[in-house]
């Protein structure tokens, strides 16, 4: 059997970004990210942390179907991992863009995918808990894995149709294909999106300013580089036909993650930098989600406390504002 090669598209995000620095550690990948923009400085500084020997960065567009085929082939991509897509604030602004890049991108790589002759071994979408309904619409306690979806806004109904996209080309041509639906991603790379604020706060602490959450919801939690660990660890642990999971998280409300930072920030000597307040928006998407379902398939993927995620976060945060870095958020 010919070398692993992973093809993450969406490369330089957040979940992208941890993700290959998770193989790099973990296996003996190699790594190709595509992005619409690649440049080596770019480049340098989301990856600095880890050997970049077997990273390969190529320029592509989700639109570009035959330049999708070209890279699968060239490249004898065996595993793909789709992130390439815009946030809800862009796709609710731009929506037939949102469309054309979250929806037809999707099946653009489908299709490029199938005509590439590539013998793709695992194929991972990269969904949203955006796909579910407010949290009102279901029962208390646990919300099921498989809960009714509800989309909220057009980002979660393109995500769902994604799912259900997937699901077609993993009857279509037998390739094990995995959905995730992470919820609120904090920490290192999260940088856009509704739900970004508490990793902005995170920022914000790191340089010394003040900071209003704006709103004050109950919510799912995910430290980046565990999420990074789950879509490694599903990309290459043993698998076989479709599956759709939820990723383990902390159900918090923004008071609470607030408090631990203010802790964290103390622990770290920058009480004095703590000026984080919060406002009274509400956000749509749903929490308490049950994750037990994606912990028994890959049971050796990280949970790692709340505390030591954003202490690690802060960390993070505070060496790039001292490499000069991080300079606004």
């Amino acid at each position: 059997m010919k070398p692993s090669k992973v093809l993450i598209t969406g490369g330089y995000g957040c979940i992208g970004a941890e993700t290959a620095k998770w193989l790099l550690r973990n296996s003996d990948v190699a790594v190709v990210i595509c992005s619409r923009n690649v440049s080596k400085g770019r480049s340098e500084r989301v990856f600095h942390d880890v050997d970049r020997q077997q990273l390969t960065f190529i320029e592509a567009d989700v639109s570009d179907q035959s330049r999708l085929e070209q890279i699968l082939r060239d490249q004898d991509i065996t595993h793909v991992v789709h992130l390439a897509a815009l946030q809800t604030p862009d796709c609710n602004a731009y929506r037939d863009l949102g469309l054309q890049v979250n929806l037809a991108g999707t099946q653009n790589l489908i299709e490029a995918m199938k005509a590439s002759g590539a013998a793709i071994r695992r194929y991972i979408f990269t969904s949203s808990i955006a796909v579910y309904g407010p949290r009102s619409a279901y029962p208390p306690g646990r919300v099921q894995m498989l809960a009714e979806p509800q989309p909220v806004n057009v980002y979660g109904a393109w995500k769902l149709a994604g799912e259900h996209i997937s699901k077609l080309f993993c009857e279509d041509t037998g390739v094990p294909t995995l959905c995730l639906r992470p919820g609120v991603l904090f920490g290192p790379g999260r940088d856009a999106g509704l739900t970004a604020s508490p990793t902005t706060a995170i920022k914000q602490v790191a340089l010394g300013r003040p900071f209003e959450i704006p709103f004050r919801s109950r919510q799912d939690y995910l430290y980046a580089p565990d999420v990074g660990a789950a879509v490694g660890t599903a990309l290459l642990a043993p698998f076989d036909g479709y599956g759709v999971f939820t990723l383990p998280s902390h159900t918090l409300c923004t008071e609470e993650i607030v408090e631990a930072l203010r802790q964290v920030a103390d622990d770290l000597g920058q009480a004095q930098s703590f000026q984080i307040t919060i406002g009274d928006d509400r956000v749509p998407f749903i929490c308490d989600l049950d994750y037990e379902p994606f912990r028994s398939a890959f049971p050796s993927v990280p949970h790692t406390p709340l505390k030591q995620a954003l202490r690690e976060s802060l960390e993070v945060f505070l060496d790039q504002v001292s490499r000069g870095w991080l300079t606004d958020a």
